[in-house]
């Protein structure tokens, strides 16, 4: 048996490395890691770190939109490390979004896409089929043809309960957000939270009132929203623990039945709203898209 003199001269037992950990720990410490670093930094280093990489649950929330012009261009570190590692020289945002998808394995349960596509409805339409356990979705401003088809494409994700549209569907397609709420209602039971800013029309304040009472969170800022179709959905939708309407135009912030009305609601927030005179009326009943606008993106084809 070694004696405890003997053991005393031995130096320190060397520090394990990286390299050896176990995956399912590399995969613990890598869920800190951002999507580029996870696709284009880790499988560098080693296999195992590769491996680990490569594990379904560390991409299952997909959010593309941080600071999606910088990170997304082609003189970009991201690029220049695919690059390097995959030998892609035309490094496109579609191209990430496809590897994202596949390196989740149909477990992504949150994706956020930026207005950086070339063709969201195509990506779009990939997402719906590759990702059946979607539970977040956000979407950037889509042409009045696509918006059209996004009633279609909802009942491919039965758990679904965020959606946020950076535009409420109501241009060229009068009748889509209404078709839109009430396939939501029909094929995501747990349906729970709205995010969109636009036009609210009567018709669109009775769809969200008549399909989706148990709706608990519900954002509108910056809309046309006048007064009547502020209380039908507070009328309707009487589950509601969160509702924004900052800088709305339609109403005034400091309206006696509205706030009677929100008073219930637990997050209940509509500063900065007011009336819109009276020959700009027109104009925004019309469509609103002025007002509502995105401000316009400089996109860079790749």
């Amino acid at each position: 048996m070694e004696t405890a003199a003997a053991a005393s001269t031995k130096g320190p037992s060397a520090a394990p490395s990286w390299a050896d950990m176990e995956t399912d720990c590399l995969v613990h410490v890598f869920a800190r890691l951002d999507l580029e670093d996870l696709a284009a930094s880790a499988p560098l280093v080693c296999r195992g770190w590769r491996r680990a990489a490569a594990d379904p649950s560390l991409w299952r929330a997909l959010d593309l939109r941080r600071d999606h012009l910088a990170r997304f261009m082609p003189w970009a570190p991201l690029a220049a490390a695919f690059a390097r590692r995959y030998a892609v020289h035309r490094f496109s945002l579609a191209g990430f979004l496809r590897l994202c998808v596949s390196r989740a394995r149909g477990s992504a349960h949150d994706v956020a896409l930026p207005p950086l596509l070339a063709d969201p409805a195509h990506e779009i339409d990939h997402i719906s089929l590759q990702c059946p356990r979607l539970q977040r979705l956000a979407l950037p401003q889509l042409t009045a043809a696509d918006e059209a088809r996004l009633p279609d494409l909802i009942p491919r994700w039965p758990l679904l309960e965020h959606l946020e549209l950076d535009t409420k569907p109501s241009s060229s397609s009068p009748s889509s957000f209404p078709a839109l709420v009430a396939q939501l209602a029909l094929h995501c039971p747990a349906f729970a939270s709205l995010k969109t800013s636009g036009a609210v029309k009567p018709e669109d304040a009775a769809a969200v009132a008549r399909s989706l009472p148990g709706l608990r969170s519900l954002c509108l800022d910056r809309s046309y929203l006048p007064r009547e179709q502020l209380l039908a959905i507070l009328a309707g939708c009487r589950e509601l623990r969160e509702f924004s309407a900052r800088g709305c135009v339609g109403f005034d912030e400091n309206d006696e039945e509205v706030l009677r009305r929100g008073a219930r609601i637990q997050r209940f927030d509509v500063g900065g709203s007011k009336l819109v005179d009276d020959d700009l009326e027109e104009e925004f009943a019309a469509g609103g898209g002025g007002f509502c606008d995105l401000s316009d993106v400089d996109v860079i084809v790749m």
